[in-house]
């Protein structure tokens, strides 16, 4: 078999002057869809989307006078925290967090310690002591255990929220 029409001529000092212009200008598209892509990808990153920092890096959750601050993008195997706002007319701050949360997430730390953790059918709710008017604030110390996306509810009182998160590995 003779593959002499493939390959371009050789001149004499090396280069094969006669290739296929075309295939050189595919290489070349393909090589700047790629670089957009790329920059694209960095911008997201110092932007928050891979998790760990940046503008976008949390997301808020508002129920009545509850607000809730927890990541949109987590690390798989990463520490992450989750910051719960009560509003002073709170009498009985609590909060309920649905099963699939836990199933993706371990919890490390509370603090303050709930009064009282509930199971219910729902979920987890988390009951916490509390004095006065003034506005208050709980922490949660997770860390993922799966990657992938989750969606879950989280509910005070009567009012519920879906939220979802992504943990990247």
């Amino acid at each position: 078999m003779h593959r002499d029409h493939l390959n371009p001529p050789l001149r004499k000092d090396g280069l094969q002057l006669d290739e296929h212009r075309d295939s050189q200008l595919k290489f070349w598209r393909i090589q700047r869809v790629a670089w957009v892509f790329f920059a694209l990808i960095i911008v997201g990153a110092l932007l928050g989307l891979t998790g760990s920092g940046g503008l976008l890096q949390k997301q808020s959750v508002s129920l009545g006078e509850v607000t809730l601050k927890l990541p949109r993008v987590s690390r798989w195997e990463a520490a992450d925290e989750i910051s719960i706002t009560f509003g002073g007319n709170v009498e009985t701050p609590s909060i309920t967090i649905s099963q699939p949360f836990f199933e993706r997430f371990g919890v490390e730390r509370i603090q303050p310690e709930p009064a009282s953790t509930t199971l219910t059918p729902f979920g987890q709710t988390f009951t916490f002591d509390a004095a006065g008017n003034a506005e208050r604030a709980v922490q949660i110390d997770i860390r993922s255990l799966h990657f992938g996306f989750t969606r879950f509810e989280i509910a005070v009182g009567s009012e519920r929220r879906s939220t979802s998160l992504i943990i990247l590995p």
